[in-house]
């Protein structure tokens, strides 16, 4: 335990800026939020909500735009979709009747979604956990969907653009008292803290990787991204009519999949350490996590796979 408490403090030091971490998020979604002039209490609940999505729906695939080992693509895309779109209509609903923080919830959780899928295009946890133990084993590997810069132009041209629906669907909206949603009983700001995913959740999850059956697990982005943006400024109009993703059975795979990957053996003495030999054994990494703790490093890495990825040692 007191190894891994010491890991911490250097990979929060050292870890990439421009990944797509719940920090990271956050920044894009705030700073696209303030930028629409909204209001800035709104805006930091948003905030708040699109940094805790990892924490608070870490077994939802679809809040992350991912998808279960064995489902279908167009299932899952079609998952996520009905998502946003339903955060859509909830936040204009919400914010038009006063319910600011509501609203803001709603929000956080789409933006969250929409961001996730600039990485991980329908990914499943098995794949993603693979890459993630290969980032945190090898020499100067950056294979992470997460680390992408690539995902982060993505995530911040989307977030924009998610944000501009929004502001012109409340430009009516009264705000009146709107500056208390992150003010507690003690007046302080309570809309500055924010919960990250535990160690025994990123250890479960790092342990899925030896599942993965080293096929292409992705959806088509360029189909499925901007069909998420359309689902949701659908639902900001209130429209209740949804339009499936794939308009034929296969129309979101991949167009160029990677190579099927047959060296799968990944490992390493830190992850043993860190993760006590969970990670590349069987079963889970602890017997006490909490009852929805599961696997998906989705959207930024919690503290401890933040402390593999950074030290980056090489596989024994």
């Amino acid at each position: 335990m007191r190894i891994r408490l010491l890991l911490l403090p250097l990979v929060l030091a050292s870890s990439p800026a421009w990944a797509l971490k719940p920090g990271k998020h956050r920044e894009l979604a705030e700073a696209a939020c303030n930028a629409q002039k909204l209001p800035s209490a709104f805006c930091e609940r948003m905030g708040q909500q699109v940094f805790e999505t990892d924490y608070q729906e870490w077994t939802t695939p679809a809040a992350h735009a991912q998808r279960k080992l064995g489902q279908d693509r167009c299932e899952a895309a079609d998952d996520a979709a009905i998502r946003v779109r339903a955060f859509g209509r909830d936040l204009v609903s919400d914010a038009h009747a006063g319910k600011y923080e509501d609203a803001a919830i709603a929000l956080g959780r789409a933006i969250h979604t929409l961001q996730d899928e600039c990485a991980h295009h329908g990914m499943t946890n098995e794949e993603h956990a693979f890459y993630s133990m290969e980032d945190t084993c090898g020499d100067d590997v950056t294979v992470s969907p997460d680390t992408q810069p690539l995902a982060i132009a993505c995530a911040e041209s989307r977030t924009n653009e998610a944000m501009a629906a929004v502001a012109a669907s409340l430009a009516d909206v009264n705000w009146s008292g709107v500056d208390y949603i992150c003010r507690d009983s003690n007046d302080q700001d309570s809309c500055q803290l924010a919960s990250l995913p535990s160690p025994f959740q990123a250890c479960d999850f790092l342990a899925l990787h030896k599942d993965w059956d080293g096929s292409d697990s992705t959806w088509n982005g360029d189909v499925v991204g901007p069909a998420l943006v359309d689902a949701f400024e659908h639902g900001l109009t209130g429209d209740i009519a949804y339009v499936p993703v794939c308009a034929a059975p296969g129309a979101i795979d991949p167009i160029s999949p990677h190579a099927l990957v047959t060296d799968r053996d990944t490992g390493c003495t830190l992850t043993d350490i860190a993760c006590f030999g969970k990670a590349d054994g069987t079963g889970s990494a602890s017997t006490d996590a909490p009852p929805d703790a599961g696997g998906c490093a989705v959207g930024g890495s919690p503290g401890l796979l933040l402390a593999l990825l950074a030290l980056r040692r090489k596989r024994t």
